[in-house]
């Protein structure tokens, strides 16, 4: 009975992870093909009986077919053409038509398909940070304010980002469904604490003092978010360690988070689970900057710089 307990299981688990993979193939299969909002609505409604399926699915079409507006984007200098160009972002029938659009387009339209579906969604405004803007000033940074969802499904509110999920990463697209909020509030900071979604909401000087990470970093392997820890004479860099042994993480500083150096006398440290780089305090100022690459073993013994910019913090 134990022996048929673990097939089933097996073959549960196996079922799952096929179906989170067919539902992104049966969304690429069709995004080639003409569909009215209506026409593409039943289909949904054809193919999946899950709200979380039907969900998922939208996700991926409109990853799938809906193109980031680039050249409306440059013109937001020219005030009077940006806001007149930038109204179809209200109307999903027209976002929908154009397949072109901006954040607040992506949250219009996969708001109007899961109110069509019955599954409660609000659009969540606020403010990302990335690569190019690692900390979030409210007064100057226009640029980066931004637009994603809440849906609600079976009782417990998700985050999803479909302008985030146009990634031609699969595996960095795929993070931005069911953004865990722990995760979500390293790079999206809302207007409204309340969509933080956390017991214990940030302030925005709290979110400018933690740390950034690219999804990637947890993509390839890596569980946690790393701590800085001290002592009267070190600094501590701690993470979980990878099981995947071929990345390496390479840690950088910086005084003024331009130009960036090595770390001298940097130890590095294993201890059970955890990888600990440990270096001494007074090699760096009060105020410096951080940075992680991570480094992939090619062939036997040789890594090369594969991703940068992974982290970045300051102390």
């Amino acid at each position: 009975m134990k022996k048929h307990l673990i097939i089933i299981f097996i073959f549960f688990s196996i079922s799952v992870f096929s179906q989170s993979n067919n539902i992104r193939d049966i969304a690429k299969e069709i995004s080639n093909k003409s569909f009215r909002m209506s026409e593409l609505l039943s289909f949904t409604n054809e193919k999946f009986t899950d709200s979380i399926d039907k969900a998922k699915f939208l996700y991926y079409w409109i990853g799938l077919n809906i193109n980031y507006d680039y050249k409306l984007w440059e013109k937001k200098s020219s005030s009077i053409d940006f806001r007149k160009e930038y109204s179809y972002n209200y109307y999903p029938e027209q976002i929908f038509a154009k397949k072109v659009a901006v954040c607040l387009g992506y949250s219009k339209l996969y708001e109007w398909f899961m109110n069509e579906l019955g599954i409660e969604s609000t659009i969540v405004t606020g403010f990302i940070r990335d690569q190019r803007n690692h900390y979030i000033e409210l007064e100057s940074d226009s640029d980066f304010s931004h637009a994603w969802n809440a849906i609600k499904l079976n009782d417990q509110w998700m985050l999803v980002d479909t302008t985030w999920g146009t990634s031609l990463n699969e595996e960095v697209s795929d993070f931005y469904f069911d953004m865990p909020p722990e995760r979500a509030i390293i790079t999206h900071f809302p207007e409204k604490n309340i969509w933080q979604l956390l017991e214990k909401p940030l302030s925005l000087e709290e979110f400018n003092k933690s740390k950034f990470i690219n999804p990637i970093w947890f993509k390839v392997g890596f569980s946690d978010i790393p701590k800085v820890k001290m002592d009267s004479q070190y600094y501590y860099f701690v993470f979980r360690s990878n099981p995947n042994e071929e990345w390496m993480v390479n840690l950088l500083y910086s005084v003024d988070n331009k130009e960036f150096h090595k770390l001298r006398e940097l130890n590095k440290i294993v201890q059970e689970d955890y990888t600990i780089l440990r270096f001494y305090k007074s090699i760096i100022p009060k105020k410096t900057y951080f940075k992680v690459n991570l480094y992939k073993l090619i062939g036997e013994v040789d890594y090369s710089l594969w991703y940068s910019d992974v982290i970045n913090f300051k102390i």
